[in-house]
């Protein structure tokens, strides 16, 4: 069993070390320099509950600031897209992170160890005082996939906005109005102690992340992340969301941010309703500017990596001012 699990985790690695093609969509053809180490450096936090969490930066410290967040069933590597850009590696800082339970960071089998929402905040918290090397004057953007923005705005609950310089609001939701039926009928076997169910819920969940069907060699690369965590990670990590999705707590905690914010959807996303999301978030706050993709589906980052980092880029420009 432990050799099985092994290969899960290195399959998807030795698949990734050439190019994808795919002429149905636009994919990333990348060296994947979370393999070759080009420049990425990596550092350990510690948060305030003692656990370790693992993250990685690319650029020079002295520019502006990005700090990634992946979603549910991720890792730090579904920005590999995004660290392979030349134009955003020379002109920021970026630095990506894996959430406790997740990829390189610590994944103790404890599901008291994710069942509250202040872990992930303090955890954000480490990172982004690592990555701005203890500077309170420095402020950074946040940008989080999907589930990862609750963890941000969770942060911000506890730690207040004046670490940011903006945020970065992709394929999020806020409520559970702005979920699709789909994920949460996957929900349950993506939890599941059984190991066979448990790849298989994920391996399903992973299947309509995208518009369209997708190279299985980059299904291999995500199912192999989302599995090596504990499924106690994903277990507490869920009840701590659902809890506060539920009573509309992070509604209002976007009403109430005051820094810039961008909003990017995939038309056809099948997790998240972009309609009824898209609308509540111009709705409620008006610092939210919003970018819709056709034909993009819920991996938005990877899908249409070009014109995601293109607008990225620019948000943070328009922040930062004009960089090269």
């Amino acid at each position: 069993m432990q050799n099985f699990l092994l290969l899960l985790c290195f399959f998807p690695v030795f698949l990734l070390s050439s190019p994808l093609k795919n002429e149905n969509q636009q994919l990333p053809e990348i060296s994947l320099l979370s393999l070759n180490q080009n420049g990425i450096k990596n550092f350990i936090v510690t948060s305030n509950d003692g656990l370790k969490i693992y993250a990685e930066e690319i650029g020079d410290p002295q520019q502006p600031t990005i700090i990634f967040l992946h979603g549910y069933l991720g890792t730090r590597l579904v920005w590999e897209p995004q660290f392979a850009s030349k134009s955003l590696r020379e002109n920021f800082h970026l630095v990506r992170w894996d959430e406790r339970g997740c990829g390189a960071s610590e994944s103790p089998n404890n599901i008291t160890k994710y069942n509250n929402l202040d872990f992930y905040a303090d955890d954000l918290n480490a990172v982004i005082e690592k990555a701005t090397r203890g500077n309170q004057k420095k402020k950074v953007i946040l940008i989080a996939w999907s589930r990862g923005n609750l963890f941000v705005l969770w942060y911000l609950k506890n730690y207040g906005q004046e670490k940011l310089a903006g945020f970065v609001f992709v394929a999020g939701f806020l409520e559970l109005e702005g979920v699709l039926p789909a994920p949460i009928e996957l929900l349950n076997s993506t939890l599941s102690d059984d190991l066979v169910t448990g790849v298989n819920g994920c391996g399903k969940f992973i299947d309509i992340i995208t518009s369209r069907p997708f190279d299985p060699r980059i299904k291999a690369f995500l199912l192999g992340g989302a599995i090596i965590s504990p499924p106690t990670s994903r277990q507490g990590s869920q009840t701590a969301i659902l809890q506060y999705v539920a009573n509309n707590s992070f509604i209002n905690i976007f009403r109430n941010l005051t820094i810039p914010i961008l909003a990017i959807f995939g038309a056809d996303d099948r997790i998240v309703n972009t309609p009824v999301t898209s609308a509540k978030v111009l709705a409620i706050n008006s610092k939210a500017t919003q970018i819709t993709y056709p034909n993009t589906g819920h991996f938005l980052l990877w899908e249409v990596y070009n014109d995601f980092n293109h607008d990225i880029r620019k948000f943070a420009k328009n922040i930062f001012g004009n960089r090269n």
